[in-house]
């Protein structure tokens, strides 16, 4: 039984819809968006060049094998003035804690030498990547958050381009989901949305629930380097 969360609906979510529901910008006329806000990229990113779409794989951790299934669809626009078209080819890295709040590799966490939660997807020729993962932890001082970076590149495989920032959720469905299970026992969250410092409402993904499992699906544009 699907069960939708009742979530404003920005113009940057409808486009998203659009590609969830088969749409394609290829041949179609350009799309009028807004760029999207870069939030910093935080202490934990490792570039571990995991070339994956299930970032669960690989480890029995209680904090990822007990984390509550999502499973993210993001299309990646290129603007240049108010257009936007696709952005192919381009390497998508997502990275976030688990259902203890803790990110993998990281010395400081004890988890040096472990990949959980982490890798990237390459666009496809209408700019989507599609990742399965869990609902994130949390940690002191932050709300519940999901680290992107977008990285392009030349035809001789140099950067030309990176985007950083962080993918949010609706308060009301972190606290349904931190009522369950280890992310309950992890206890209260104590920081809301409103509370962190680098939140930004435009970076709110929406979702729906299916089951235990929720989905969303995002669009993230960027303006060209070109």
């Amino acid at each position: 039984m699907e069960r939708s969360v009742s979530l404003p609906v920005t113009r940057r979510g409808a486009l998203g819809m659009l590609g969830a529901a088969g749409a394609t910008l290829v041949g179609a006329p350009a799309l009028a968006c807004t760029v999207s806000p870069q939030i910093e990229e935080g202490p934990f990113f490792v570039d571990e060049r995991l070339n994956r779409r299930d970032l669960t794989g690989g480890t029995h951790r209680a904090g990822v094998v007990q984390g509550i299934p999502l499973h993210l669809t993001l299309r990646v626009l290129t603007l240049r003035g108010s257009a936007c078209a696709p952005l192919a080819g381009a390497q998508v890295d997502l990275w976030h804690a688990d259902a203890a709040g803790l990110y993998s590799d990281e010395a400081v966490l004890h988890t040096r030498g472990e990949r959980f939660l982490r890798g990237y997807q390459t666009s496809d020729a209408s700019g989507a990547v599609a990742f399965t993962t869990i609902y994130p932890g949390w940690y002191p001082e932050r709300a519940p958050h999901v680290h992107v970076k977008v990285r392009s590149f030349s035809p001789q495989g140099n950067i030309v381009q990176t985007f950083t920032s962080q993918l949010y959720f609706d308060d009301a469905v972190s606290n349904a989901v931190f009522a369950h299970g280890l992310y309950a026992a992890r206890g209260t969250l104590d920081t809301s949305n409103g509370r962190d410092q680098l939140f930004d409402r435009r970076m709110v993904v929406p979702l729906r629930q299916t089951g235990r499992a929720y989905a969303g699906t995002f669009t993230i544009a960027i303006r060209t380097a070109v």
